[in-house]
């Protein structure tokens, strides 16, 4: 896809895969907004993109409203976001759980995506249309009983792209989730080599840029590509509901 004279905004761009994208775009002829709450090292990709780095916590309404207020008058468009900043727990035993991890992973993972949606179709809508992206995970196919909050975040990722495509497709907006097996972020702890010699595959957040400019090309809505090592990214085939179809047997 080319993004030549495109404004892009990217979530959580100070490192791992949203670092990644943030230079796969850039690389693309997009102009890259990099937002995210570490400071230092997004002002540092903002600078090797030649983009410019904004603090944003998404967790916060207001502060999406006040990113989509600066945004609306410069550049004055908005034309591909991807809502791609997220955190992960590690606890696996729900009566561990206080109010503040809850409200952090649902925060950050959930709410960053919802409210991130909220503020940029507007700006989307009125530069004739775009593409948005939400990075999920293989946890938001399936269960990952060490890290539950991470797992329900994720499944909710898938849900809302499949529930809110439809409507934005009518504004001209595309909005589909990428969704990789393991990366090799900073999610990993530092423990790359150990689970790689365990024998687990890893792939890099490159391969993860490339696929979400597939995805974006695909001219495909309300999917979630699944992603693994060495492959293309795949629209998930989710089952169909039993009982879905009754009324067309009554």
């Amino acid at each position: 896809m080319d993004l030549a004279g495109k404004t892009a905004l990217v979530t959580g761009a100070a490192s791992g895969i949203g670092a990644a994208c943030a230079r796969r775009y850039a690389a693309a002829g997009a102009h890259v907004i990099c937002a995210d709450v570490a400071d230092e090292a997004g002002q540092q990709v903002a600078d090797e993109t030649g983009g410019r780095y904004h603090h944003l916590d998404v967790a916060d309404s207001s502060a999406w409203a006040e990113l989509a207020a600066d945004l609306t008058a410069d550049p004055g468009r908005l034309d591909l976001v991807h809502l791609n900043a997220g955190v992960m727990m590690g606890l696996g035993d729900i009566t561990k759980m206080s109010d503040e991890d809850y409200l952090r992973i649902i925060g950050i993972n959930q709410h960053g995506a919802v409210f991130g949606l909220r503020a940029a179709v507007p700006l989307l809508e009125a530069a004739g249309g775009g593409h948005t992206l939400v990075t999920g995970s293989m946890a938001s196919f399936s269960p990952l009983p060490v890290d539950l909050g991470y797992s329900m975040s994720k499944h909710a990722i898938a849900a809302l792209v499949r529930s809110a495509a439809p409507s934005l497709a009518e504004r001209g907006i595309s909005l589909n989730a990428i969704c990789p097996a393991t990366v090799g972020t900073g999610f990993l702890g530092g423990n790359r080599d150990r689970l790689e010699a365990a024998g687990m595959i890893i792939m890099d957040s490159e391969e993860v840029a490339e696929a979400a400019m597939a995805i974006l090309d695909s001219g495909l809505t309300g999917e979630c590509f699944a992603l693994f090592k060495g492959r293309e990214p795949e629209p998930f085939p989710f089952a169909t509901v039993p009982g879905s179809d009754y009324r067309s047997r009554r």
